[in-house]
């Protein structure tokens, strides 16, 4: 996060598509430490969300912050499917007894 200070006094415009691509990189180790690859996705998608707000949508502060929020938001509800696909599928052999 204190990358984001110096972007932040030079371009205040470019804090939130710097913070974004930070966030991406951020999501990365996911996809190893949960074993979901949808984390690759997710992190190369906001990575170039980041540099594709930066290149063309320079003048809009808050522009890159929503486009990352919807994104996000979007990316829990596929996480959501894929966790409940999988607990669906899981059957404990206790659980399996009862039915």
């Amino acid at each position: 996060m204190l990358l984001l200070v110096p972007i932040g006094q030079y371009e205040l415009n470019l804090f939130f598509p710097a913070l974004t691509i930070l966030l991406g990189a951020h999501y990365l180790p996911f996809a190893t430490s949960y074993g979901m690859r949808m984390f690759l996705f997710l992190a190369g998608i906001l990575m170039a969300e980041g540099v594709l707000v930066a290149y063309f949508v320079p003048r809009s502060f808050s522009f890159d912050a929503w486009v990352a929020g919807v994104t996000l938001f979007v990316f829990a509800w596929i996480g959501r499917s894929i966790a409940m696909a999988e607990a669906k599928t899981r059957v404990t052999p206790s659980v399996e007894r009862a039915l």
